[in-house]
């Protein structure tokens, strides 16, 4: 196993035929900052242009895979700059989503931990994903007062049907490692103990197939999701920024993160 640094946030090891991305803010619960969404894109597109890598694992340093955007540098802002900054932050992770999706490579999400909002999209933006046992997943979006970003409203209703979508978008649903299988959002649950050892198992299973077959196999079945993506995500990030200068999301946004608004 080699290690390389794209960015402090975002730790990349390799061995042959495997690249991984390990968020990298565990003091943080890997929340997805500017430098994050942009080291992971970079290290997504070198690993692309290597034609001896066909996996690319996305996972998380710590007890968290990703918290979601970062809303301590939201809280950071005053009102009236919030949405300029969320906008940017809501881009950038579009992009991550957009190069998940066109990418030739089998993209695996190891959810070490939890995945929320922005996390949760990029658990649903993967092609196969293994759950721990202690892990659990949310949209998250709307106790902040805030719509989908990361292409969840776009995905989730694909995934699960638009009653479940509204279930997790809107009512704060919870669900665990073995409820995001139940719901085909995941492929597998194993035991924390052991998560490690089993993503090893599942990338070196891959590696092992047919692998010229998957950038063609993944752009067949990714083809009718791909169409409108591009546009909606624009959607998600002009309702995102936007909503995050409403006076309630700001007092929730603050109130999170222990700041008197106002």
């Amino acid at each position: 196993m080699t290690f390389t640094n794209t960015s402090s946030a975002v730790r990349v090891e390799r061995r042959p035929g495997v690249v991984r991305l390990i968020l990298n803010r565990p003091a943080d619960g890997n929340a997805l900052t500017l430098d994050m969404a942009r080291g992971v894109l970079a290290a997504l597109r070198d690993a692309e242009s290597d034609p001896d890598v066909h996996v690319l694992t996305l996972t998380g340093e710590g007890r968290f895979f990703c918290a979601g955007g970062d809303v301590t540098s939201m809280a950071s802002y005053e009102p009236a700059d919030r949405p300029a900054f969320l906008r940017s932050l809501a881009d950038a992770a579009h992009d991550v989503a957009l190069a998940m999706m066109r990418s030739r490579l089998l993209i695996l999400a190891g959810v070490n931990g939890t995945a929320a909002g922005a996390g949760f999209g990029l658990v649903l933006n993967s092609d196969w994903v293994l759950v721990s046992d202690r892990s659990s997943m949310l949209a998250a979006y709307s106790s902040m007062g805030l719509s989908p970003d990361t292409g969840v409203a776009y995905l989730l209703p694909r995934a699960v049907g638009h009653q479940r979508a509204i279930d997790l978008a809107l009512n704060g649903r919870i669900l665990s490692g073995a409820d995001a299988v139940d719901w085909a959002i995941a492929n597998e649950v194993t035991e924390a103990a052991s998560f490690g050892q089993r993503l090893t198992e599942v990338e070196d299973r891959f590696l092992g197939g047919a692998v010229q077959t998957y950038g063609p196999t993944k752009r067949l079945l990714r083809a009718a999701a791909l169409n409108g993506y591009e546009e909606h995500l624009r959607h998600e990030s002009a309702s995102i920024a936007e909503l995050s200068g409403h006076p309630d999301t700001v007092q929730r946004v603050d109130r999170f993160v222990g700041k008197k608004s106002g």
